[in-house]
């Protein structure tokens, strides 16, 4: 992805000259060839609720406020991506935002592209911004010579208000003492399927010694290719994806007939080796895009986190797999952990292990915390759990006592 790109225009140029005339003509003025966003507060939003009364069964909509700053803006300087680490409530009026605050590196200007056009503003705290499709900043440096596009999204959790419960669903004899397997989502439903099997809504793959595998009903298998593997990892809207048995991550294109080395950003040695979870989903910033984030343990029990932005359709067609390195500073590191499960849920990450606590990540991969709304439910007998999630947002536990539970949204 092109990070610096051309000239700004000759307005653009106009305005800093006028504001660097601005102070003492004595001053030294330094101006700079990069910049970076650091920093976004919001302003104030507006929610608007509806009520029914029901003594009268009128209709009101309930107009109240909500404080920019309380919501963090997660600045992602890997893929230039700007969102809101908590969701907003339903309600939140998206299409009339301000921004109260912008920081930057080497004192950048900050502009906002048309939803028309390629023109660009500089954005004033005056600004009513409509958030209701994702937009880009454009954020030039002080020189003028070069800018950096980044590209900001808000997000609404349009279930809120909702309670989040699990619910027991059964109690399988046939479903009890099983170790190297986890759920998959299949259909509308999940299955419960050996270690090296990966799916989807509609088809599924299998490493079976070196023949790589392919069923639409998860009885009936048919060879599609063969390759050297230790094990498969998912599967990507265009993809397969599996780590072979040098240790790399590799991809294939076409149903497993044949492979190629995926490209990282940083030593082999820095991959999972054991434990290994991937999950993907539909990277809403670009078209054809998705985003796909692996976890699992090095063979030293170091977590290893690792994701990649993958562009499978257009002429920038591709993407390298990103180390997310541990910030020393980082008080939420996702912990050592066993028969891993991760699955992206409501716009977050969730992910479950051998301590049976269910992690959320808001930020992709970067901070995970104990998350209180998806907590296993009590009484949950069983020592190793499995989650999924299906077609229809809802969540899925299997215990290897054979406890069977469903969690969503009431």
């Amino acid at each position: 992805m092109k990070r610096l790109f051309e000239p700004l225009c000759v307005m653009l140029g106009a305005m800093l000259t006028l504001t660097s005339c601005l102070g003492n003509d004595d001053s030294d003025t330094t101006v700079y060839s990069d910049t970076a966003i650091t920093a976004i507060t919001l302003g104030t939003l507006n929610r608007y609720t509806h009520t029914t009364s029901t003594d009268t069964g009128n209709d009101t909509i309930i107009k109240s406020t909500l404080t920019g700053s309380a919501y963090d803006m997660v600045i992602d300087q890997y893929s230039y991506r700007i969102y809101n680490k908590d969701l907003f409530p339903s309600g939140t009026d998206l299409a009339h935002v301000t921004i109260s605050s912008i920081s930057t590196v080497n004192n950048g200007i900050v502009t906002i592209k048309s939803l028309t056009s390629d023109s660009v503003r500089v954005i004033s705290t005056s600004d009513s911004l409509d958030f209701t499709s994702s937009r880009v900043f454009r954020v030039y440096s002080s020189d003028l010579e070069k800018y950096r596009d980044y590209t900001v999204s808000l997000t609404i959790d349009e279930n809120s208000g909702l309670t989040f419960e699990w619910k027991k669903q059964d109690i399988r004899s046939d479903l009890q003492g099983w170790t190297a397997k986890h759920l998959v989502a299949f259909g509308d439903s999940v299955q419960l399927v050996d270690e090296n099997v990966v799916a989807n809504d509609s088809c599924a793959f299998r490493l079976n010694g070196t023949n790589i595998e392919y069923s639409e009903d998860l009885v009936e298998w048919t060879v599609k290719g063969s390759a050297s593997l230790r094990q498969l990892l998912g599967m990507g809207t265009k993809g397969l994806f599996a780590m072979n048995s040098d240790g790399n991550i590799v991809m294939s294109e076409d149903n497993g007939a044949s492979w190629q080395n995926e490209q990282l950003d940083e030593a082999a040695s820095l991959l999972p080796f054991t434990d290994m979870a991937m999950t993907v989903w539909d990277y809403a910033p670009l078209d054809s895009t998705d985003y796909l984030l692996l976890v699992g343990n090095d063979q030293q029990n170091n977590v290893r986190v690792w994701r990649k932005i993958y562009q499978y359709g257009g002429p920038t067609k591709g993407g390298k797999w990103v180390y997310m390195p541990v910030d020393l500073n980082n008080p939420y590191v996702f912990p050592l952990q066993q028969n891993l499960s991760l699955v992206y849920y409501n716009n977050v990450v969730l992910a479950l292990g051998s301590n049976k606590v269910v992690y959320q990540s808001a930020d992709q991969g970067i901070t995970w915390k104990e998350s209180s709304k998806y907590a296993l439910p009590s009484g949950l007998q069983g020592t190793i759990v499995s989650m999924a999630t299906d077609s229809q947002n809802r969540l899925w536990l299997l215990t290897d006592a054979g406890e069977l539970w469903i969690g969503k949204k009431y």
